[in-house]
């Protein structure tokens, strides 16, 4: 079973997915988020600053999934959305890797 924190970071990485998604569709994103430094890694960081958090990136010699990401901070939240280059080298974002830790 579940620890309690555990269930709510879970629940609260699917809300926050399913937000980021509508926010991206919003911005004609539609389900295709490549192009990742240039276009929607910036409208990301725009979704976070107007939710009160700090951004900014970590480089992949830095970040503990080995790929760059975008790192937001609101109080003891850690939100991490690495991206990677695909097969066709495009860099993608792949909402579902995004980690959410407290401090």
């Amino acid at each position: 079973m579940l620890q309690e924190g555990t269930k709510n970071l879970f629940t609260m990485k699917e809300e926050l997915i399913e937000k980021l998604e509508m926010f991206l569709e919003g911005q004609d994103f539609g389900k295709n988020w490549d192009g990742a430094y240039q276009d929607a890694v910036p409208t990301l960081r725009t979704f976070f600053d107007t939710q009160g958090f700090r951004t900014h990136i970590m480089p992949e010699w830095l970040s503990d999934s080995r790929d760059t990401e975008l790192v937001a901070e609101k109080e003891r939240l850690v939100v991490r959305i690495p991206w990677e280059e695909d097969y066709n080298g495009r860099s993608v974002v792949d909402l579902t890797a995004l980690r959410i830790q407290t401090q």
